[in-house]
């Protein structure tokens, strides 16, 4: 019993523990629409994934984006990882109207890369 007490007692914390890495790491990079003339004549915007301006002002560590995309609802085999800088703050993903139908990126986990020798520091 106490086993299994401890056992969901652990489980909670981690549980619990996620929505502030979650928020840490949305604090860090954003997705964003702009205007671009292919994407415009396909009646949608050019996706971007950046670094949100908090992160550039502090050229911080380097951090690492994994991205998934979702074509007409439906999530796709397409798992992709960005590396976000302060020399490269921003990577386009691509247009939210294709010729076949609608498409939409999600943020699948945000991790800043540690400095040298430091753990990193990773969100859902």
């Amino acid at each position: 019993m106490t086993t299994l007490c401890g056992y969901a007692l652990g489980l909670l914390v981690m549980l619990l523990g996620q929505p502030a890495l979650a928020a840490e790491g949305e604090a860090r990079v954003q997705l964003v629409e702009s205007d671009d003339s292919l994407c415009l004549a396909h009646g949608g915007q050019l996706i971007s994934v950046r670094l949100t301006d908090l992160v550039l002002a502090t050229a911080d560590a380097p951090t690492e984006v994994w991205v998934d995309r979702w074509f007409m609802q439906v999530q796709t085999a397409d798992h992709t990882r960005h590396l976000l800088t302060a020399q490269q703050p921003e990577v386009a993903l691509g247009c939210s109207q294709s010729i076949a139908g609608p498409q939409h990126w999600t943020l699948s986990t945000i991790k800043r890369l540690p400095a040298a020798g430091l753990p990193s520091q990773e969100s859902p």
